[in-house]
């Protein structure tokens, strides 16, 4: 799953580009991939001293309804909020795409892994082939209730921030990274260890099972 987030500023903001965000408070839901990905499109424009950031809510709707009551300066948003934004005018000042990923444990059957596996690979393969006709489901689950999405037409959205790919193994050499970039933030601890962090046995049986040529 690729995940586009923006850092969004109200209307009336006087922010035009990411590097005006220094010192200013960006509200973030920490330890969710939004934050992550807003601390990363900070750090590429302004020194980390001045990245000054908030606690904000987990759901979008309500962390961009806190945006525009003015209790901080900026947010990081994703679909279908990006779009909420957008039509009522707020500003997106930098863009950035990271993986959304699921977490399973040790005790996981590869057999049902790899059933969830063929699941995502051909719903990313309708996807891509008519984005248009599916993007009425970000109307759903936590955007159910928001009168603001429910009033989008599938006009209203950007199909470029729309972007998915067939699931892969996880690299290694991206996994070490995005370790040591967390750790220096003291966001977690201690060093990454593969063999620890991913299981491998599973993650190769499950994803031969699912790429199989009778499974396609």
């Amino acid at each position: 799953m690729i995940v586009c987030a923006a850092l969004v500023v109200p209307p009336d903001s006087s922010v035009y580009v990411p590097q005006e965000l220094a010192n200013r408070r960006v509200g973030l839901d920490y330890g969710n991939g939004t934050a992550y990905a807003g601390l990363q499109m900070l750090e590429g424009a302004v020194p980390r001293d001045a990245v000054t950031t908030c606690a904000a809510v987990t759901h979008p709707a309500e962390r961009y309804a806190a945006m525009m009551r003015g209790e901080f300066d900026a947010t990081v948003l994703q679909e279908p909020w990006i779009t909420v934004a957008e039509k009522a005018g707020c500003r997106l000042v930098s863009t950035t795409f990271f993986h959304g990923t699921w977490v399973a444990g040790p005790d996981l059957d590869p057999e049902r892994y790899a059933a969830f596996l063929r699941g995502v690979i051909r719903a990313v393969r309708r996807i891509k082939a008519d984005k248009r006709r599916y993007v009425s489901y970000f109307k759903e689950g936590w955007a159910a209730g928001d009168p603001a999405v429910q009033a989008l037409t599938p006009d209203d959205f950007n199909l470029g921030l729309i972007q998915l790919r067939e699931p892969t193994p996880i690299p290694e050499d991206e996994a070490r990274w995005a370790w040591d970039w967390m750790a220096s933030w003291g966001l977690i601890h201690g060093t990454f260890d593969v063999t620890t962090q991913i299981n491998r046995k599973i993650e190769r049986a499950a994803h031969e099972l699912a790429f199989a040529p009778s499974s396609r």
